[in-house]
């Protein structure tokens, strides 16, 4: 349409799709089905609801024990445990500031307020 490369053009559908998509689902609102539920109460059952599922940490001084043998596929097994083991903890941290930004200890941000829409809006 604008004499853009094909993969340009690709790009731009594409933001343009979710730019769209995300106007329809700020505007479409919470009402309905919560049951006379509000926003933020929705937001901290999903919250109590994700901590508890929240997988534990892999203990990687023990599982460098049991590494007998130092093969690549075992060295990169234990590198993505380190890093599983990073995301978790993020996300933990993300979601117990939201949970504590919720209940007045700490101040909203901006990404916490995102987090909570995107959580409210599945």
């Amino acid at each position: 349409m604008f004499g853009l490369h094909p993969n340009a053009e690709i790009g731009y559908l594409t933001t343009l799709g979710e730019t769209l998509a995300n106007t329809i689902l700020a505007c479409s609102g919470g009402g309905g089905g919560g049951g006379g539920k509000g926003k933020d109460d929705i937001v901290k059952e999903s919250l109590t609801r994700f901590l508890q599922i929240l997988p534990p940490f892999f203990n990687l001084l023990d599982l460098n024990v049991k590494a007998k043998e130092r093969s690549p596929f075992v060295v990169v097994c234990l590198q993505e445990c380190e890093r599983m083991n990073i995301l978790t903890e993020t996300i933990k941290m993300t979601l117990e500031d939201l949970d504590a930004g919720l209940r007045g200890a700490l101040n909203i941000t901006d990404d916490m307020e995102k987090l909570g829409n995107s959580i409210f809006l599945n």
